[in-house]
């Protein structure tokens, strides 16, 4: 059937209708968000001065609107208003205690933000040794195996008691042995870093009874400021903190956790910092510096532990500048440690890159800017080449923190990535090599017998 004109015509009228409807609508401009979500979009694009603005109008506009409190301290947090991040989560968590993470991150704010009202860093450091001899073993990366993935068969035999065998004299004879604990000591938690299907993401956990490997080893302080220290999230943070404080093991890592022991009448300090949002952060040498005076006021010898640099045999040397590793600014480790030692600090343990790197002597302090991988079960540096080369270097200081003397006594990652003593002492020409290349003025040289001198004798 033909339609009327006067019916074509009326359906020829409402398409164009229609069509300068669909029009106008497009060219119309949108409606505005709402404050909270606007403040939220501005910081989902990286403008917090932006979101600020508008969560503050938003809160403003509702002062319960507990949403809005939590995105504002997120604002001033990524501008490093920690004092104001503070302020906004204990609104949220004075009418929420419940409100998920706010416990969390207003604890690591309000130790951000002391730090940012610290005491003053030291200028003075003693150079002349006086007081008792305090003696330190140290070991870098240390991961005893993982039940992730691999499950049972990623665990080493026994607890992981004999784990270290031939070198276990080493740290049971030092006043102080320190390592950096790689991955969380934790029972069941789950990964809450990797997919399940990724094939470059590494994630690990262990069982809280390996321990006992620790406890063998008389362990005094353990780094938790690492990469891998929040692969299971807070809570895997926290059963390693109630691990080691069951074992008597002291800790530093996460914002506000740093660790005091006495040996012999001396307190010793230990601060660790690495570049998660976790805990003091290498890339803000002045934060560390902050902590490292807080806690050289309450020590008489500090140890600060950093976990920073480019990983892998091609980042083997120091270069002066801020690392790049995975995409991740990893910090300029020089003048972070040498920061360190102008704040407080005694000695500097450096690890992370997996691979040796130079030692140097600033200022009296010895600084070890990698200490390698120490262990890796069946997980890392199971292949030899120079992420098996390993050490355990052991530091004499006086009380007053003025080194006295230092030896390195070379180790080996074996196949299934445990470290054994290395007869062949490929550690000592490696650490000779890079200390002389990066720090020709005050680098290290260490004797065939692992005697360490620098450039004052």
């Amino acid at each position: 059937m033909t339609p009327s004109p006067r019916v074509a015509l009326s359906s020829l009228l409402l398409a164009t209708a229609l069509v300068c409807s669909h029009a106008l609508a497009q060219d119309a401009p949108a409606e505005p968000l709402p404050p909270r979500e606007a403040g939220i979009a501005a910081l989902q694009d990286g403008r917090p001065e932006d979101a600020e603005k508008l969560l503050k109008q938003a809160v403003s506009n509702d002062a319960t609107d507990l949403r809005a409190w939590w995105e504002l301290g997120w604002a001033h947090w990524a501008q490093d208003d920690f004092s104001s991040a503070v302020e906004a989560w204990r609104t949220v968590e004075k009418h929420d205690a419940s409100w998920p993470d706010v416990s969390e991150w207003l604890t690591k704010a309000q130790a951000r933000a002391s730090l940012n009202d610290g005491p003053p860093i030291r200028g003075d450091v003693p150079t002349q040794p006086e007081g008792k001899r305090v003696s330190f073993a140290a070991a870098g990366d240390t991961m005893m195996g993982s039940d992730l993935r691999k499950g049972p068969r990623g665990l080493a035999p026994g607890d992981g008691v004999g784990l270290f065998d031939g070198l276990e004299p080493l740290f049971r004879s030092a006043d102080v042995a320190f390592l950096n604990l790689e991955g969380p000591l934790a029972d069941g938690l789950p990964n809450k870093k990797c997919g399940p299907n990724s094939t470059s993401c590494y994630s690990f956990r262990t069982p809280t009874r390996y321990v006992a490997a620790l406890t063998d080893l008389e362990l005094d302080l353990a780094s938790l400021a690492n990469n891998h220290a929040m692969d299971l999230g807070d809570a895997g943070m926290t059963s390693s903190i109630a691990t080691l404080d069951a074992a008597g093991i002291g800790h530093a890592g996460r914002y506000g956790d740093y660790a005091i022991i006495e040996r012999a009448g001396v307190r010793i300090g230990l601060v660790s910092a690495h570049s998660g949002g976790c805990c003091p952060n290498v890339n803000r040498p002045a934060e560390v510096s902050k902590l490292v005076a807080e806690v050289d006021a309450k020590a008489d010898i500090v140890v600060f532990s950093f976990h920073g640099g480019a990983e892998g045999g091609k980042h083997r040397h120091v270069p002066g500048r801020t690392e790049i590793a995975w995409g991740e600014r990893r910090g300029d480790v020089k003048a972070l440690a040498r920061a360190a030692v102008d704040a407080g600090a005694d000695v500097v343990f450096g690890h992370g890159p997996h691979v040796l790197r130079a030692m140097e002597v600033y200022r009296g302090r010895l600084i070890a800017y990698s200490l390698g991988n120490f262990c890796g079960f069946r997980q890392f540096g199971t292949r030899g080449g120079l992420g098996g080369t390993s050490l355990v270097l052991e530091v004499g200081l006086a009380e007053n923190g003025v080194l006295m003397d230092a030896k390195v006594h070379p180790a080996a990652l074996n196949s299934e990535g445990a470290p054994r003593p290395d007869p062949e002492g490929r550690a000592i020409s490696q650490l000779n090599e890079l200390s002389a290349a990066d720090f020709p003025e005050t680098g290290v040289r260490i004797d065939p017998d692992g005697t360490v001198r620098w450039p004052s004798e």
